[in-house]
């Protein structure tokens, strides 16, 4: 449920509704009124209701203030949106939990600078990194994408990504999400900056992050706490994130040798692309089981859709 000053005194009662598993807040400009980015808001935000509440964590002052750097180039979206502006919305949010008590989960981080300063928080805080900032990096996702590499917060240089996979060595990540977002061709062909930010990822995560296992990058039990078992224990997700008696039969099967290529015309989503059109890797998903029955196996759907809304514990 997005948090803000439209349903600020519902946040409470909202954030236990069924399949809810909490409160997001954009301290970045996203869409809508889901914008939140004075102190004041926030620290009320934060003082209703106790489960986690996820943050996307940009200065929106600062990002209004450097917004003529783009130039109308999208080579630029990482200098607008820079690390500076990530790190002083992380430093914010973090000071304001720390006063009112409230666990954070802060989304997609980014840079090496909130990658160092979010160690210290680890009794606060749960971080999340994605696929997209893993792998790609600029110049060169630009110069190759154009638009298509767009998100916020944007994918940065090398140095930045060699922050994140310490991060991950070190035990400072928790978690990996794909921040998917369905934009279409059309929409993000839009010339820059009124191109939506935002990628697919849901379909990917999976083999480009088994890619990076036999890289060698992490080991593929890591890769399960990051994308299962942390997920699981952060949000109180009840019967999920293990094999065990008594949890979910909800599992996939890979293959850590397969060598397949990532290609458009294989995209599921709407949006019927993915930045990692052209790649190949090494890892593939072969069979997905949820609540023990086959869903995909080779590529292929099967049955119909048979989801329930998950249950969260209440604390």
């Amino acid at each position: 449920m997005g948090g803000s000053a439209a349903n600020l005194q519902q946040l409470a009662q909202l954030e236990t509704l069924p399949g809810c598993a909490g409160i997001k807040v954009f301290m970045g400009s996203s869409f809508g009124d889901l914008l939140a980015e004075q102190d004041d808001l926030l620290r009320q935000i934060l003082q209703n209701g106790k489960r986690r509440v996820a943050i996307h964590a940009e200065d929106e002052a600062r990002l209004r203030q450097r917004q003529p750097l783009t130039a109308n180039d999208v080579h630029n979206h990482p200098v607008w949106r820079d690390a500076q502006s990530a790190l002083l919305a992380t430093q914010r949010i973090i000071a304001l939990a720390e006063q009112t008590g409230r666990p954070l989960h802060l989304l997609h981080i980014s840079s090496a600078e909130e990658m160092a300063y979010l160690a210290a928080f680890k009794h606060r805080v749960t971080v999340e990194v994605t696929p997209h900032h893993l792998t790609l990096h600029s110049p060169d996702c630009y110069e190759r994408l154009g638009s298509l590499a767009q998100m916020n917060p944007p994918v940065r240089d090398a140095n930045h990504q060699q922050a994140l996979w310490q991060g991950i060595n070190d035990g400072t990540v928790d978690v990996i999400g794909s921040d998917h977002a369905p934009h279409t061709l059309e929409e993000k062909t839009r010339p820059y900056p009124a191109s939506p930010s935002g990628m697919t990822g849901v379909q990917t995560l999976l083999p480009v992050m088994l890619d990076h296992v036999a890289a060698g990058r992490l080991s593929l039990q890591r890769l399960v706490d990051l994308t299962s078992s942390n997920p699981a224990r952060i949000f109180g997700l009840n019967g999920k994130g293990r094999l065990a008696v008594g949890y979910d039969a909800d599992l996939t099967l890979v293959d850590t040798k397969a060598s397949r290529t990532i290609d458009n015309s294989w995209i599921a989503s709407k949006a019927l692309w993915s930045p990692y059109h052209g790649k190949t890797v090494t890892g593939w998903p072969i069979a997905t089981i949820i609540g023990g029955q086959l869903v995909m196996h080779s590529d292929k759907i099967l049955g119909k859709p048979a989801g329930k809304a998950f249950c969260f514990n209440s604390a």
